[in-house]
């Protein structure tokens, strides 16, 4: 009976763990920002702002304002099509 069906075996993982240090890796990336002498401070505050505005403010055409678009043109359409065959056009 067992011929037929073809069990799976578990899978099994090696899992090491590694030692972090939260306050050594913010350390570095900090420095890693700020030893770039080739960049300056108002170079640095132009990405910081270009990095905000694009996540909060969207495209034109997002989701939500494209799906908006959408409903409003069929709705047009619609009003459209029902006054010109009641001739109220």
């Amino acid at each position: 009976m067992s011929s037929f069906f073809k069990l799976q075996k578990n899978k099994k993982f090696s899992y090491t763990p590694r030692y972090y240090d939260e306050r050594k890796e913010r350390l570095e990336n900090l420095k890693k920002e700020y030893s770039d002498e080739a960049t300056t401070a108002e170079q640095r505050m132009r990405g910081k702002f270009k990095r905000a505005s694009r996540q909060t403010m969207p495209g034109l055409f997002s989701g939500a304002t494209l799906r908006t678009f959408l409903i409003l043109g069929i709705l047009v359409l619609i009003v459209y099509y029902f006054l010109r065959k009641y001739n109220l056009f």
